[in-house]
């Protein structure tokens, strides 16, 4: 099979995996009612100027579907606090922004309970498309800290993205402390974004010139559909269904993404974007702490749960391998077999017209199935959350 007929199968299929647009503005809409809530004079939270920046999947323009049909899409939403980290305990902020979000639960006719996790709190929105959110708590970091982060090469409009967030399981989080988890989201997501928008231009414009959006600045990321974009929608969606059954100690979505931007050369078809990707990406994790560092804050890692629990990088090493195995695949393959591997491997039926590129008397001697390896389930509590 020629390289153009893969790329359109594999552009059929992340077309497959893609939300409808509604979805994106609807999550849009939630972030503005959250910040619009904890704004409103009688916020108890109101005095510390919050500022609600949208993060995750539906801020990169990563969203995949999800495997079954039951299932939520997560959003995840930073809110920064303008308060020095000695004014409270970390434990009382996120009881404060807890009982915050309770009150807009209530107000807005919630029915599922707040959820209180290590760093954040869960809202579950019920409609047609289940949503939950996770927002996190934190305060802006203070100028020593941005500027040690600045000394690790981060440049300084990244690094004064820098926050300080509540964790339960941190030793001082009931206790007055300068001493707090560092991270750094808003930043990572400029960074991503940098890394993402030169890529995106020619569709930038004739978007514009479409009359979609008055100006390359008012396209949202999730518009840009970028050969980077895509190929972390595919590797996910491999990823989910590598792991449908062990959710729980898969590779997290933060990992892959930091990676793959790492690792993305500017290819300009998905094929070889993704192909490249994934031959490129297991030279950025480093052997010694932090294995994934967060590019704007170094200390930050994203595969920090990985000395806790060896079982995770070993997944991840899992499905690395055999993601480069089932890609390095798609060229030996007839239409049959083609739309039993794409049905395998993402769970995605493509129709006879996607597939009527392809033709079918190819020898397939290349093509013997491959033996996924074992994904390895703990027989431990389930990891944390969030």
């Amino acid at each position: 099979m020629d390289q153009l007929a893969v790329v359109k199968v594999l552009d059929s299929v992340v077309d497959s995996l893609d939300i409808p647009q509604s979805y994106y503005e609807r999550a849009s809409d939630r972030h503005h009612s959250i910040a619009e809530w904890l704004c409103r004079p009688e916020s108890k939270l109101s005095r510390y100027s919050p500022h609600v920046t949208p993060q995750g999947s539906f801020r990169y323009g990563t969203v995949v579907r999800p495997i079954y049909s039951d299932a939520e899409y997560d959003l995840d939403s930073v809110v920064t606090l303008q308060i020095q980290k000695t004014a409270k305990t970390q434990s009382e902020l996120k009881l404060l922004f807890g009982e915050e979000l309770k009150a807009y639960a209530k107000a807005h006719g919630m029915l599922s309970p707040l959820e209180e996790k290590p760093r954040c709190w869960r809202l579950h929105y019920a409609d047609e498309a289940s949503f939950h959110l996770d927002s996190l708590p934190c305060v802006a970091e203070e100028p020593a800290v941005v500027q040690a982060i600045i000394a690790q090469g981060v440049p300084f409009e990244l690094a004064k993205r820098a926050v300080a967030i509540t964790d339960q399981r941190h030793m001082n989080y009931l206790t007055i402390s300068r001493d707090w988890l560092i991270s750094n989201p808003r930043g990572f997501a400029r960074w991503f974004e940098e890394h993402t928008r030169v890529y995106a231009q020619a569709r930038l414009r004739a978007l514009v010139e479409m009359r979609k959006f008055a100006s390359v600045e008012d396209v949202p990321p999730y518009e840009w559909k970028t050969p980077l974009q895509r190929s972390i929608q595919l590797m996910k969606r491999h990823r989910d269904v590598m792991f449908r059954d062990s959710p729980e100690i898969a590779p997290i979505s933060m990992i892959i993404t930091n990676l793959a931007t790492h690792a993305y050369a500017g290819e300009a078809d998905i094929y070889e974007a993704v192909t490249g990707i994934v031959a490129r990406m297991r030279n950025f994790v480093s052997p010694v702490y932090p294995r994934v560092p967060n590019p704007t804050a170094p200390s930050e890692d994203y595969a920090d749960k990985w000395s806790k629990n060896p079982l995770l990088e070993k997944n991840f090493l899992l499905w690395h391998t055999q993601v480069q195995q089932d890609l390095s695949r798609l060229h030996a393959l007839t239409r049959d077999g083609m739309e039993r591997e794409i049905r395998g491997r993402f769970e995605v039926q493509l129709t006879r017209d996607q597939l009527s590129h392809i033709s079918n008397p190819l020898p397939v001697r290349a093509a013997a199935a491959s033996v996924a390896p074992s994904v390895f389930v703990p027989s431990a509590p389930k990891p944390w959350g969030k």
